[in-house]
């Protein structure tokens, strides 16, 4: 079947139905492109006959956007976030461990039960989910200039904050135990490279994009920061103390 077609002011033909399939494709002709074939009433929209209509569709199939990169100093800040939020919940519990005077270190010769560990992790996945699915931030976050987001821009439900909190707390910060921390950050920064996301936040399509850090902020953040952590080793050195002599004493002799 040959067909004419309207191009730049010019009438151009006759041209096979195959080789102008294979314009098409190639570019040279697209959907608004006037066309005429014998027997046709008039110069109609190449997308509008029935023979190469089919050629549109297919050119108009574009594969899924690529997986988002998030540029280094962006994932650094994130482990920043989550490193300050990991501080801000160790000296909470110490804080509560002593007002109950109950002893924050963990007896070496006694394994700590599962309970006693989902009990240490109930509190932070619940703040955490809530503070998400408020406000969109953790105070390290914010600090930082992060949000976390659904596919579309919006805050997250209460439950995929929980749950998201969840598998950050599991595969990303061991459960707070220090060789599975290790271990769930090195495997993360694997599968960041990979797959330009961490673990929790692949199977929901989670964004957490960064705002405009100030050097204000940055300050802040690392005097917030430096303040808790001498703040913990302060209350937690009564307790470590007995076990740093006893070990000195130990090599000592």
């Amino acid at each position: 079947m040959k067909f004419w077609i309207h191009r730049n002011g010019e009438k151009q033909g006759p041209i096979e139905d195959y080789d102008l399939r294979a314009m098409i494709r190639d570019g040279g002709v697209d959907r608004d492109t006037l066309v005429w074939f014998e027997d046709a009433d008039g110069w109609t929209k190449a997308s509008e006959v029935s023979l190469l209509s089919g050629e549109f569709v297919l050119t108009e199939i574009e594969p899924p956007p690529l997986p988002p990169t998030p540029a280094p100093f962006l994932m650094w800040r994130r482990v920043g976030a989550r490193w300050f939020d990991f501080l801000l919940y160790q000296l909470l519990l110490l804080i509560v461990f002593r007002i109950g005077g109950m002893p924050f270190l963990p007896n070496p010769e006694v394994p700590q039960s599962g309970m006693a560990i989902i009990g240490l992790l109930l509190p932070v996945i619940i703040m955490e989910g809530a503070l998400l699915s408020s406000l969109g931030y953790t105070p390290g976050k914010w600090l930082m200039g992060l949000r976390v987001t659904d596919r579309e821009g919006g805050i997250l439900s209460t439950g995929q904050a929980t749950m998201r909190s969840l598998r950050v707390w599991v595969l990303g910060m061991g459960m707070r135990n220090g060789l599975l921390i290790i271990f769930g950050h090195l495997f993360n920064l694997w599968v960041v490279k990979k797959r330009g996301v961490p673990l929790w936040d692949v199977s929901g399509g989670f964004r957490v994009p960064g705002s405009e850090l100030t050097t204000q902020r940055i300050v802040t953040f690392w005097i917030l920061a430096g303040s808790l952590f001498s703040i913990f080793w302060i209350l937690l050195w009564p307790e470590l103390q007995p076990f740093v002599e006893a070990e000195m004493a130990r090599q000592g002799k």
